[in-house]
């Protein structure tokens, strides 16, 4: 019978796991990462590292299932000010639910991301006794004015948000109430989604080197290349080898780390460091200064780019600083304690924005 391991690797406390205590979990927020290519340990480090006001349980790509809070702490994966969550189940998303991050894009096989997740959203709807079909909610529905997380993901490789219900309600069918392996006599399994979860608590020992091998090192290769450090011979092959190690000690004499060829905590937040940097100054770089209404030009529609990708629409990306873009920044800016939502884009909110962009 088909199972999936669920790998715990917490991060640090802090301001994305404060390590309060979570009440009943009454439902499931299901979530994906709006970032293509994340990977889960992507995102792990990076929650880990920049600590952002935001987090959420569990993330899931075609090779892990990561949960990074535990299932009894709270993580911060709605806005407290929607009301959605409130009607429907009488608390909080934050106080009373799992959230879910589904990883996709990139070189992230979907079927194998998406299986792990239905799989997943089951053994909650188990641990929890929910009812998929009344306890699990997509962001969408509950914060539907900034995300469309995870229906349009799905909905772009062919499954409505009704499929994807009836695939967890299948899958918890199947469960039975059992965590015991089938016999190795069994029959395969006539379906692509596993049947009987065996969980497994592990986590992916540091530092890595050479002469390791698995899914983990293929995606520090992938890294490294990213990052431009080519492997020309073997590629992303998941074999820790000389290449892999030659490739490691170049990157980490370039950003003045220990040059030992090993990959542990530093080297690796690095790597995903520049990584993240990359893909959002080359994708949507933001101006510095200050821009209000009657401001236009380059920086103007910079910043309109970057608040459309986010799910605050300012209307038509024309350079010109409207109304439209004004009130854009305004909502935007009322998220954050730390900003007046005056509208007016400067320092503090492109660092704001910045922070949204790479989440």
């Amino acid at each position: 019978m088909l199972t999936y391991e669920i790998t715990r690797d917490y991060i640090r406390t802090g301001n994305s796991r404060s390590g309060q205590r979570i009440g009943t979990v009454r439902f499931i927020v299901s979530h994906d990462t709006g970032n293509p290519g994340s990977t889960a340990y992507g995102n792990r480090n990076y929650f880990d590292r920049q600590q952002p006001s935001a987090s959420a349980h569990t993330f899931i790509d075609d090779k892990f299932i990561l949960e990074i809070i535990p299932l009894s702490e709270k993580a911060w994966h709605v806005r407290s000010n929607v009301t959605g969550d409130n009607r429907r189940y009488g608390a909080n998303s934050n106080d009373a639910a799992i959230g879910v991050e589904l990883c996709h894009g990139g070189k992230i096989n979907f079927e194998q991301a998406y299986n792990r997740y239905v799989w997943y959203h089951a053994y909650l709807c188990e641990k929890f006794n929910l009812n998929p079909n009344k306890d699990i909610v997509a962001h969408a529905t509950l914060d539907p004015s900034r995300r469309t997380d995870p229906i349009n993901i799905l909905r772009s490789h062919g499954i409505s948000w009704s499929m994807f219900i009836e695939d967890v309600s299948e899958t918890l069918r199947n469960f039975n109430g059992s965590t015991q392996e089938a016999p190795p006599s069994a029959s395969p399994p006539q379906t692509s989604k596993p049947a009987k979860p065996v969980v497994k608590s592990s986590t992916v020992k540091l530092p890595i080197g050479e002469g390791d091998s698995g899914a983990f090192v293929k995606d520090i290769q992938e890294e490294l290349i990213k990052a431009g450090y080519r492997l020309p011979r073997y590629g992303a092959d998941g074999q820790f080898g000389e290449e892999t190690e030659n490739a490691v000690m170049k990157f980490q004499k370039n950003f003045n780390l220990t040059v030992d060829g090993l990959v542990g905590p530093i080297t690796l937040n690095k790597l995903q460091e520049v990584n993240q940097q990359r893909r959002s100054a080359t994708d949507f770089p933001l101006p510095s200064g200050v821009l209000r209404i009657g401001s236009q030009g380059e920086g103007v529609k910079q910043v309109q780019r970057a608040l459309k990708q986010i799910n605050f629409d300012p209307g038509t990306i024309d350079g010109i600083y409207g109304t439209r873009t004004e009130d854009a920044v305004r909502r935007f800016q009322s998220l954050y304690a730390a900003l007046a939502d005056d509208g007016v884009y400067g320092p503090n909110t492109r660092k704001y924005i910045r922070m949204e962009l790479d989440d």
